[in-house]
């Protein structure tokens, strides 16, 4: 297969991942506390053509060996924030993730739109666990539940009686773990205001992400469009050797 042909196919490919991002960006849009996600690219590789005839002296040149995933990125910044009421939803101001057990180990989450299981456990959406103080669910006593306070500190209350903290840290090396949900080393104690009847939304921009979404599309349709001019050319070529 020549290098045109490899390519245009990694180029194909690559669209095609792109557009599965941006699916998935468009697919949470509405997903409490969701980060935009992004690809980024390099090159796979060079080759060189070497002069022949007496320019040894001039430098070669390269040839692109076509492109694959360098690294897969997210836009941290924060979603605006809308009220709700509901007492169990919460969002933070600031730099910060609420941790979360989940049956994959730790991870951590900025949807806050929590509520209580039968066993009066604070859980995320999905039902998993929302941790506190000492790496502990949240539990809080069902008959108590329309007095429940959660400070800007995290703290949560009943009338004067503490309860808990909500577990918010910063972490680095942030990673998609689907779901609203990510993976991240280093976790230290965040210092974010959490405001109680708020959710963060997404901060993915539709019309940026449609954009984006018609541009991969025309890249990939005129890699594609090459792609089958070349199997034609090869194709002809072979028709001609046969004669």
């Amino acid at each position: 297969m020549s290098i045109g042909i490899y390519n245009v196919a990694s180029a194909m490919m690559m669209r095609l991942g792109e557009l599965d991002i941006i699916s998935n960006n468009l697919a949470n849009a509405e997903t409490p506390g969701y980060k935009t996600q992004r690809l980024s690219f390099r090159n796979f590789g060079e080759t060189f053509l070497w002069a022949i005839n007496g320019t040894n002296n001039r430098p070669p040149a390269s040839l692109p060996l076509g492109v694959t995933v360098n690294d897969q990125r997210l836009n941290l910044q924060a979603g605006s924030m809308r009220p709700t009421g509901n007492t169990f939803d919460v969002a933070i101001d600031g730099d910060g993730w609420f941790v979360v057990q989940t049956p994959q180990g730790i991870r951590y989450t900025r949807k806050g739109n929590f509520a209580l299981s039968r066993d009066g456990t604070l859980v995320t959406s999905e039902g998993f666990a929302v941790l506190g103080d000492n790496n502990q669910p949240v539990r809080i006593p069902k008959n108590a539940v329309s007095s429940v306070r959660i400070s800007e500190t995290g703290e949560i209350f009943i009338g004067n009686q503490r309860l808990g903290r909500l577990q918010v840290v910063t972490i680095q090396s942030v990673r998609p773990a689907g779901e609203g949900y990510y993976t991240g080393v280093n976790p230290r104690p965040a210092n974010a205001r959490i405001a109680q009847g708020m959710l963060e939304s997404s901060n993915v921009q539709v019309v940026t992400e449609l954009v984006r979404m018609l541009n991969a599309l025309r890249s990939y349709e005129a890699a594609a469009r090459t792609f089958s001019a070349f199997e034609t050319s090869k194709q002809a070529l072979l028709e001609a050797t046969r004669v």
